[in-house]
């Protein structure tokens, strides 16, 4: 190894991950989402081919009716296929949705998440959300 790729492998493993934010306003509950389930996709990271890392996803659900019991779905790809991997309900109120992986998770093509509500009165509201990415 060279003493250029060393320091190169170095500084990628010291790199901080880029934190972006976004927002989508989607039929949370009378819409179809790419999955073909109820809902909505709120965001999708990466493109088929393209390797990255990411440590944190976090949806601010604060602005869902208070009534709502709010299923979060998330999909990447698995044995060549975009796959459901984490299915989960959270009745609000409730501020955040938090998912983490201890360390960073490396992922290999898009990663997806979509968002279903209960209620109806949800569909047109903007979902804020954040994510954590490291690029290499």
């Amino acid at each position: 190894m060279s003493l250029s790729s060393l320091v190169r492998e170095t500084w990628l493993l010291r790199q901080r991950p880029q934190i972006l934010t976004g927002a989508t306003i989607a039929n949370w509950n009378s819409g179809i989402a790419p999955s073909g389930a109820a809902g909505a996709a709120l965001a999708t990271i990466g493109v088929p081919g393209q390797w990255y890392r990411l440590n944190q996803f976090t949806v601010v659900t604060a602005g869902f009716n208070a009534a709502a019991t709010v299923y979060l779905r998330s999909y990447m790809d698995v044995a060549g296929a975009n796959r459901l991997v984490i299915e989960d309900d959270y009745v609000m109120p409730q501020e955040l949705v938090f998912l983490s992986w201890w360390f960073d998770a490396e992922f290999y093509g898009p990663f997806r998440v979509e968002i279903f509500s209960d209620q109806a009165i949800d569909d047109g509201l903007a979902v804020d959300y954040e994510y954590r990415i490291k690029d290499w």
